[in-house]
């Protein structure tokens, strides 16, 4: 029997019909990730991610990618007063795609595209990036070839002043990211999550302590 006690999310309406879970942390968390997923990522592989994020001292938003839900989630991370780059966004699958748009409109810390998929001759004409941007890909993967991730690379490179990192694993599909008993796999997605977690741990902007108020209290006084 495991005895790993998970958190279980809680059910937030966010408007328009678009419905969110939620974990919030206690204390004083470390962040926000916001969790953009597709219908291809199963209730459980939420739960999981959310969880882990937790461990990280992050909060979580899970939401499905969809028209108007940046600004959906943007006005819920203020609820919580989360603002700009103490967010931190996670796309997997559609969810991915739409995360690297959410890097190029808006100034939050920390964006992760676990397999994208995005119109990669849109991206070359407006390849500007307003928030640092990582993508993991798959070798196998069908969504982009290795000329297009190679384009990709290379507008971003090229086209912006905000850092970004596309990572390629070679001999795995889109869904690298589901670990599996296969060595391959495993590595794969063992390697992208530590870089996930590194990526948002490096830029996403912690929440003062009430110490650390204090402090500033004192020094403006």
């Amino acid at each position: 029997m495991s005895d790993v006690i998970m958190i279980e999310p809680r059910t937030q309406e966010l408007g328009n019909g678009v419905v969110a879970r939620e974990i919030q942390l206690g204390g004083t968390p470390r962040g926000l990730v916001v969790l953009l997923t597709d219908a291809t990522v199963a209730d459980g592989e939420v739960v999981e991610v959310m969880n882990n994020l937790a461990v990280e001292g992050l909060e979580t938003l899970a939401v499905p990618a969809g028209p108007g839900v940046a600004d959906l989630v943007e006005a819920r991370a203020a609820v919580r007063d989360w603002y700009g780059d103490q967010v931190g966004v996670v796309g997997i699958g559609e969810g991915a795609t739409a995360a690297l748009e959410m890097a190029q409109r808006r100034r939050l810390g920390a964006v992760v595209g676990i397999s994208p998929a995005p119109d990669v001759a849109a991206v070359e004409a407006d390849p500007a990036l307003l928030t640092p941007w990582l993508g993991l890909l798959g070798e196998d993967a069908a969504d982009l070839s290795a000329a297009e991730v190679s384009r990709l690379r290379r507008a971003l490179d090229r086209g912006s002043d905000v850092h970004s990192q596309v990572v390629v694993y070679p001999g795995v599909g889109a869904d690298f990211h589901r670990r599996s008993e296969d060595g391959v796999s495993f590595a794969a997605s063992y390697d992208g999550w530590q870089r996930t977690v590194e990526w948002l741990l490096a830029r996403v902007a912690p929440r003062l302590t009430p110490l650390a108020l204090a402090w500033r209290e004192r020094q403006a006084s």
